[in-house]
């Protein structure tokens, strides 16, 4: 029986008591404090210093580890620099070296690599996918990466995994062909009312600013906190940008959709392996009476089958995705979390 049971067996009334309040106050930092001190003890062969700040310790690190593929060290060290946002970097030796480097951004409850939101599918640099999994473990607290991984990720055995739906345009067939009838009018509706004033504009450096203040200004106050990613999104896609060539195995790319000067929707894509990602997708409120999420939306996907990418794809979650694409299995989130902080969950502690 857990302690809300418990109460409510003896007929305390929980709603309104303290007691549960002050137990997750002084319970949960304790066991979370006790866990990571339990995991140091029992992970044998990992050792994992901490540090609040990043050094030459770490950058001599990051330049024995292997460079994440399509991403070089110097280009990653934008994610691992300081913001508003608090981070730490643990540095996994075996055996006195350097066998993984995950830095941390912090979320309410959790943390989350700091590539999670910037560069999909990456967790942290390592000299192999099982020393990658050892880290993690060795870690003693909560790692969640929520969306994106594919399915080596499953390699490290997170302590839960989910694979939601992701919705994807076979930019290679008739995808319109598969929009329904009503999906259909609403493109052409949207095309007919913005095209008449609007153009379509890509790659400009300022764009990307704006871009990255408008979802801010549309996600924050939200309980998902997504923003934590704010500054290091704008500045790693900006140095990102500046130095991809046309050879580049991953390149980031902005659209936007201008009425004059001013930008009324926009959309950053991460491309790689013939897929395009919308990454980040905005747009002025004032405008939504033109339909410009729709327009731009629709005017990225012809960019991409344009640029020669094979998909298009919009992410999971949000229902309107389902509107465009075909549902497509194989990415997964994940969490990583000593068993201690598992049972504060299952005792409604956190």
């Amino acid at each position: 029986m857990n302690p809300s049971d418990a109460m409510h067996a003896a007929g305390v009334n929980t709603a309104n008591s303290g007691f549960e309040r002050a137990l997750r106050h002084v319970a949960a930092p304790a066991v979370i404090s006790a866990a990571r001190v339990v995991t140091r003890l029992t992970t044998r062969g990992v050792h994992v210093a901490w540090f609040d700040a990043w050094n030459s310790t770490l950058d001599q690190a990051l330049d024995v580890l292997p460079a994440i593929p399509g991403c070089d060290r110097d280009l990653y060290r934008e994610l691992t620099q300081p913001t508003s946002i608090r981070k730490r970097h643990a540095l996994a030796t075996e055996n006195g070296r350097p066998t993984a480097l995950i830095s941390l951004r912090r979320r309410r409850r959790y943390w989350e690599p700091v590539a999670y939101q910037s560069l999909s599918g990456v967790i942290a640099p390592a000299s192999s996918q099982a020393a990658l999994g050892r880290a993690l473990h060795a870690l003693g607290v909560e790692v969640r990466v929520e969306a994106g991984l594919d399915m080596s990720v499953m390699e490290l055995n997170p302590r839960s995994h989910w694979s939601p739906d992701n919705y994807r345009i076979d930019l290679q067939g008739d995808y319109e062909a598969r929009w329904s009838r009503n999906h259909r009018s609403n493109v052409r509706r949207a095309r007919k009312r913005c095209d008449e004033f609007m153009r379509l504009r890509i790659d400009d450096v300022d764009d990307l600013e704006w871009c990255c203040t408008q979802w801010v200004r549309m996600w924050e106050g939200t309980d998902a906190e997504e923003i934590v990613a704010a500054e290091d999104r704008r500045r790693f896609w900006r140095a990102f940008m500046k130095r991809q060539g046309a050879d580049s195995p991953i390149q980031f790319h902005t659209l936007h959709l201008l009425h004059g000067d001013r930008r009324t929707a926009g959309i950053v894509l991460m491309c790689k392996d013939g897929i395009a990602l919308g990454q980040c997708i905005v747009r002025d409120p004032e405008y939504d009476r033109f339909w410009v999420g729709v327009r731009m939306l629709e005017a990225s996907i012809q960019w991409a089958a344009s640029a020669g990418h094979r998909h298009f794809d919009l992410g999971s979650g949000q229902g309107y995705k389902q509107s465009w694409g075909e549902p497509v299995a194989g990415r997964y989130g994940v969490i990583f979390r000593p068993r201690a902080v598992s049972a504060l969950y299952r005792l409604g502690l956190l």
